[in-house]
């Protein structure tokens, strides 16, 4: 016998699985996420006064003790290692200069053209791919690589890299770039913005570690936090938006006269039986000729800031947000390490990597996590037709049943 009464729960029950499942309920309630990479923080920078701008991100946050780099303790090595959780051996950017015999191409560091070539990014899959390959619209800001389509996929927005040293205003238009990334969280059209920012890195390098000029780039970095945060409270997006802030090695003090040995690559190596030598400080590229591999190869051990050994390489991790805890330091975290709770926070599925989930699991908040992997599992566009279709049948046969 027809049931009025059950057939009309059946279709409330098939109603509200519809407007769980749409795109426009969900798309409101996934957190997004801007990721900041702040080139060369080393691990005690952050030991300066009135840092109020990290002193938010840590007490409604988490951080890291410190994060070792992988080696060479470089920028280009890490800054692919943290979006593809990889090590260099296998995301191929082992060093800031490189030469390629297969393809014989050298890779020169942006903004010179061959940087931008694809076989040099295709090693790996960045999370801003990933995202984008889960339909998750992506924003990267002077990241290096974004301008690159990598396995025939590119962000949604890319402004290129800009050397710190030809831009007239970085602190405001880095301030200016995070707020075009709310804008965009705002309307719903990202999920996910990526900036890449140098002053902290440039002034270590020209002033020292421990010069005036990098405490002063610190500080102005610092007040961008502090401008973002303050942002993110007046939009109300406190709950919705998380903000990590990682860097890619630390700055060691460089006096010839205390801590440094000058070696003459040409006291141990025969020139004559180089095809390319590249870089210089703490390593060098050497590509020997054929046949010479023997001659030019090292036998007494590599010289260089190994992050193992060199305490000083060592960096910083800082995030805040729902898809994490409050107030929570965690023990030292690996480069290899980010990638994993960048795409829990984002609901993807990671590619196989060499972080280690133990590592991060513990800052992570259920809550925030849970909800963008509900959302990540209800955006698959074959359950969104599959689960009411279902419910209908079940529906039917129910029905059928009762007369």
């Amino acid at each position: 016998m027809f049931s009025l009464k059950l057939f009309l729960k059946l279709l409330l029950l098939t109603t509200n699985i519809l407007l769980v499942f749409s795109d426009k309920s969900v798309s409101r309630r996934r957190p997004k996420t801007i990721l900041i990479l702040a080139d060369g923080i080393r691990y005690d920078y952050l030991n300066d006064a009135n840092l109020t701008g990290f002193g938010r991100m840590a007490q409604n946050g988490v951080r890291a003790k410190y994060v070792q780099p992988i080696f060479p303790a470089n920028s280009y090595p890490n800054w692919y290692t943290i979006v593809t959780g990889l090590y260099g051996e296998s995301h191929g950017m082992v060093q800031n200069y490189m030469y390629d015999p297969k393809e014989k191409d050298l890779f020169l560091m942006s903004p010179h053209p061959n940087a931008s070539h694809p076989h040099w990014w295709n090693g790996a899959e960045p999370v801003w791919i990933n995202a984008e390959k889960h339909g998750l619209k992506t924003g990267v800001y002077w990241w290096d690589g974004c301008q690159v389509k990598i396995r025939g996929k590119e962000p949604t927005h890319c402004l290129g890299y800009q050397s710190y040293w030809t831009w007239a205003n970085p602190n405001e238009d880095t301030t200016n770039a995070l707020f075009e990334i709310l804008d965009n969280f705002e309307a719903d059209d990202w999920h996910f913005g990526l900036v890449y920012y140098e002053a902290i890195d440039a002034m270590g390098h020209a002033f020292g570690s421990e010069s005036k000029e990098r405490v002063e780039a610190v500080q102005e970095f610092d007040k961008i936090l502090t401008t973002l945060q303050d942002e993110i409270e007046k939009r109300n997006l406190q709950n919705e938006v998380n903000i990590v802030v990682v860097s890619d090695h630390g700055m060691i003090e460089i006096d010839e006269n205390k801590n440094t040995r000058m070696i003459n690559i040409e006291t141990i190596v025969n020139v004559d039986d180089v095809e390319v030598m590249l870089d210089r400080g703490t390593t060098a590229f050497i590509i020997p000729k054929a046949n010479k591999e023997a001659k030019v190869s090292f036998t007494h051990g590599h010289h260089g800031y190994d992050p193992y050994d060199v305490k000083e390489m060592r960096t910083i991790m800082y995030a805040r947000g729902p898809g994490f805890k409050k107030n929570y330091t965690s023990g030292p975290l690996m480069m290899t390490d980010h990638y994993n709770y960048l795409c829990y926070i984002l609901g993807i599925d990671p590619k196989p990597n060499n972080g280690t989930w133990n590592n991060v699991k513990d800052f992570t908040s259920d809550s925030g996590a849970k909800v963008a992997h509900l959302i990540s599992f209800s955006n698959n566009s074959s359950l969104r037709l599959e689960i009411p279709i279902a419910l209908i049948l079940f529906s039917i046969v129910i029905l059928g049943l009762k007369r």
